[in-house]
C-alpha cells in the first residue's frame, strides 16, 4: 500500500492499523512528510491518538525505526493525549531544536499532563547541559523553566516533582537546597522524587539520606533509594542493598538487583549469581541480564 493510500485509509476507516503499514512511516522523506501534514487534520482525533500510540510501541520494540518526524508533528496536535504520547515517543531524540519545543510546552501548554511529560523529557537535556554538551545559555534556559515549577506551591505535585527529577542532575547549591527541601516535604511523592534526584545528582553528600531511605516503610521509597544507590555507584552501598534482595516487594528486589549490576564488584556479582537462581522468573532474568552486562564491561572483547 502506498503512503497516500494508507493516509486516506486513516482518514476514512476505523479499522485496525497494521504493523507493516506502521513500518512504512519510518524515516519519511520531506515530500512524504508533506503528505502526512496535509492528511493529519482530516484524521479523527481518536485515530491520531491510536496511530501515535502504536508508533510509540513499535519504536520501543524496534529502535532502528524512526518516527520522530511524526511525533514532532503530533506535539502540535489539538488532542492533549496525542501530545503526551508524542513527547514519550521522542525519548531518544537529543536534537537541540526539540529542547526549545519542550521548553515551550513546559511553560505554555494548557495541559498539566503535557507540561509534566515535557518536564520529565527535559531530564536528558539537563544531563547534556551538565556534561557541557550544550551551550552555557541552554543550562540557564533549562533551569529557568524547571526550578520555578518546583518552587511554585500552586502547581500540581506531579508536575513539580517531575521538574525536580529533571533538574536534579545539576550540581549547584540551588539544586541541593531544593532536593533537601523536597525530601522534607509532607507529600511522600515529593520525597520519592527527592531521592531520585539525589541519585541523578550523584553527590556523595546524599549517601546517608539514601541509606536511611532504603529502610523506609514505603516500598516506593525503598525502590527509589535502591535506584539512587546504583546511580551513586559506590561499593559502600552494597551491604545496605543486600537485605532488599529479599524484600517483600518484587519491584524493590528488581531495583536492588539493577543497582548491584550498576555498582559491580565481587560482592555484587556473588549476590547477583544467587538471584539468578531464584524461582521468581522476573528476578532471575533481571539478575542474569545484570551479570551479563557486568561481564561485558569487564571483558568487552569476549563474545560467547
Amino acid at each position: 500500500m502506498t503512503l497516500k493510500a494508507f493516509l486516506e485509509e486513516l482518514v476514512q476507516d476505523g479499522g485496525p492499523i497494521r504493523y507493516a503499514e506502521l513500518v512504512e512511516l519510518s524515516g519519511l522523506a520531506p515530500d512524504e512528510m508533506e503528505l502526512v501534514r496535509d492528511a493529519w487534520p482530516r484524521i479523527a482525533q481518536d485515530r491520531r491518538l491510536l496511530l501515535v500510540s502504536r508508533l510509540v510501541e513499535t519504536s520501543e520494540d524496534n529502535v532502528d525505526l524512526d518516527f520522530s518526524q511524526i511525533f514532532k508533528l503530533a506535539l502540535k496536535d489539538d488532542g492533549e493525549q496525542v501530545r503526551v504520547k508524542a513527547v514519550s515517543g521522542l525519548w531518544e531524540c537529543e536534537e537541540r531544536p526539540l529542547m526549545t519545543t519542550l521548553l515551550r510546552l513546559i511553560q505554555y501548554d494548557p495541559s498539566t499532563e503535557v507540561r509534566t511529560a515535557a518536564a520529565q523529557a527535559m531530564g536528558k537535556y539537563a544531563e547534556l547541559a551538565e556534561d557541557g554538551k550544550l551551550l552555557p545559555n541552554d543550562r540557564v534556559r533549562i533551569q529557568s523553566a524547571l526550578l520555578p515549577l518546583v518552587e511554585d506551591e500552586g502547581r500540581p505535585v506531579e508536575l513539580r516533582r517531575r521538574a525536580l527529577e529533571a533538574a536534579g542532575v545539576f550540581t549547584d547549591d540551588k539544586i541541593s537546597q531544593l532536593i533537601q527541601w523536597a525530601y522534607r516535604h509532607p507529600d511522600p511523592r515529593m520525597q520519592q522524587s527527592a531521592i531520585y534526584a539525589m541519585g541523578r545528582n550523584a553527590n556523595p553528600e546524599w549517601t546517608a539520606i539514601i541509606q536511611n531511605a532504603l529502610e523506609r516503610e514505603e516500598p516506593a521509597m525503598r525502590y527509589e533509594a535502591a535506584q539512587a544507590c546504583g546511580e551513586l555507584g559506590s561499593e559502600e552501598m552494597i551491604p545496605h542493598l543486600l537485605p532488599l534482595l529479599k524484600d517483600e516487594d518484587v519491584q524493590v528486589r528488581i531495583s536492588s538487583i539493577n543497582a548491584l549490576g550498576a555498582i559491580g564488584g565481587n560482592v555484587a556479582k556473588k549476590a547477583l549469581k544467587m538471584c539468578a537462581r531464584s524461582e521468581d522468573e522476573t528476578v532471575s532474568q533481571t539478575a542474569s541480564e545484570a551479570l551479563e552486562s557486568l561481564e561485558l564491561e569487564e571483558d568487552p572483547l569476549h563474545f560467547k
